[in-house]
């Protein structure tokens, strides 16, 4: 239903029906075009080539969760991780080194034209780098944990060398090495937004896994987290870390702007909104506080989706959110395997990517639409 929510925003509809469901449409897009239209069909978005982008994009991610969810229940959760830790680990290591070398060319080859902070990685917005490290570094943790676990945890008569040599174990390691290279990059991309957001969703599910972590593990997650912690802030500029902190009330003053900005599209398109993908063109036209620069996102998704989709994209998307927390919550409540940690991890980078929205849009980005299509097939699939 959301893939053809978004779909039929592009679909050519009478001119009169138009008006009536978005009665704003027509002369935002003439604005925009500066000529008037004798069309007697158009869509309801008003810039339909983005808005065909976005659906090619929403229908290509819930394809993929569905995939993903299939290969899950016929065994592949293992190998899924491991592919997403290995992808995680090669992309930060190479993101860390176009950071000290590479200035505006992404992986030195392709340069960038956008203004502002240095691409990081694959991605031109050090935001959006950081929103597929804190989905991606939660599952590789959970894999560790539940490797460096086994079965035979709460045995006591496992020795102590048999849980050294389990912790030891060349992919336990390999694990713990992908993800303390991710919180490195996450930590060199200076995104405040990726940082709190993680550490957010970890703390969240730290307390709220309690009842499951033995001492053994307890203190076995301790160590992980000082040597991972140990290893990343080694690799990063603390002070220029802590002075972009230090500049957080210049980021909210800026976002606030853009906010305000937005809430008249919200209001004069409440019911459909303006096409998804069409953010950055309706700003064209409501952009006011600040013309040296162009909004060319809400840094809320919550808020750019209410933009783009209305109250009827905004409703499917709620009840798909709802139907993905109860699944998710069922089917971890019911699960006593090893891959209850890994399951974990997957919603606990989901958790970190919704909290990120509230300050950035990064899910607008196809790499990060597809990792949290994966995510949510680890998380709510039933075996």
């Amino acid at each position: 239903m959301t893939a053809l929510a978004v779909s039929l925003h592009a679909v050519p509809l009478p001119v009169a029906l138009v008006n009536v469901i978005s009665p704003h449409a027509a002369t935002i897009r003439q604005q925009l075009e500066l000529l008037p239209s004798r069309a007697t069909w158009t869509p309801l978005s008003i810039e339909e080539a983005s808005t065909l982008w976005a659906g090619v994009v929403v229908v290509g991610t819930l394809a993929l969760f569905f995939a993903a969810r299939a290969i899950v229940s016929r065994g592949g959760l293992r190998q899924t991780v491991r592919g997403i830790s290995a992808l995680g680990f090669v992309f930060s290591a190479l993101a860390l080194a176009q950071a000290a070398t590479a200035g505006r060319m992404i992986y030195w080859r392709f340069p960038t034209e956008y203004e502002g902070p240095l691409p990081f990685g694959p991605f031109v917005n050090r935001n959006h780098f950081a929103t597929w490290v804190i989905m991606a570094a939660p599952v590789c943790f959970g894999y560790f944990i539940a490797r460096s676990s086994g079965p035979d945890e709460s045995n006591d008569h496992v020795s102590r060398r048999t849980r050294l040599a389990r912790m030891a174990d060349g992919r336990t390691a390999w694990l713990a090495a992908a993800g303390a290279m991710m919180v490195a990059a996450l930590l060199a991309s200076m995104s405040r937004s990726g940082i709190l957001a993680l550490a957010g969703a970890v703390g969240w599910f730290a307390v709220a896994q309690r009842r499951r972590s033995t001492v053994r593990r307890v203190v076995g997650i301790v160590a992980m987290v000082v040597l991972v912690a140990g290893f990343a802030l080694a690799r990063v500029d603390i002070p220029a870390l802590g002075e972009r902190f230090s500049q957080s009330a210049t980021g909210v003053r800026d976002r606030v702007k853009i906010w305000k900005d937005t809430v008249p599209i919200v209001r004069d398109f409440w019911l459909t909104g303006t096409g998804a993908g069409t953010y950055r063109a309706a700003m064209l036209v409501y952009q006011r506080t600040d013309r040296n620069v162009q909004f060319n996102q809400a840094h809320n998704h919550y808020l750019q989706a209410a933009a783009e989709g209305g109250i009827v994209l905004v409703s499917l998307l709620v009840a798909m959110l709802v139907a993905l927390v109860r699944g998710t919550s069922t089917h971890l409540a019911a699960d006593t395997s090893g891959a209850y940690w890994i399951r974990t991890g997957a919603a606990c980078g989901l958790l970190a990517v919704a909290l990120q929205s509230l300050w950035e849009t990064g899910l607008v980005m196809p790499a990060n639409a597809a990792l949290a299509a994966v995510l949510a097939a680890m998380a709510s699939s039933e075996r």
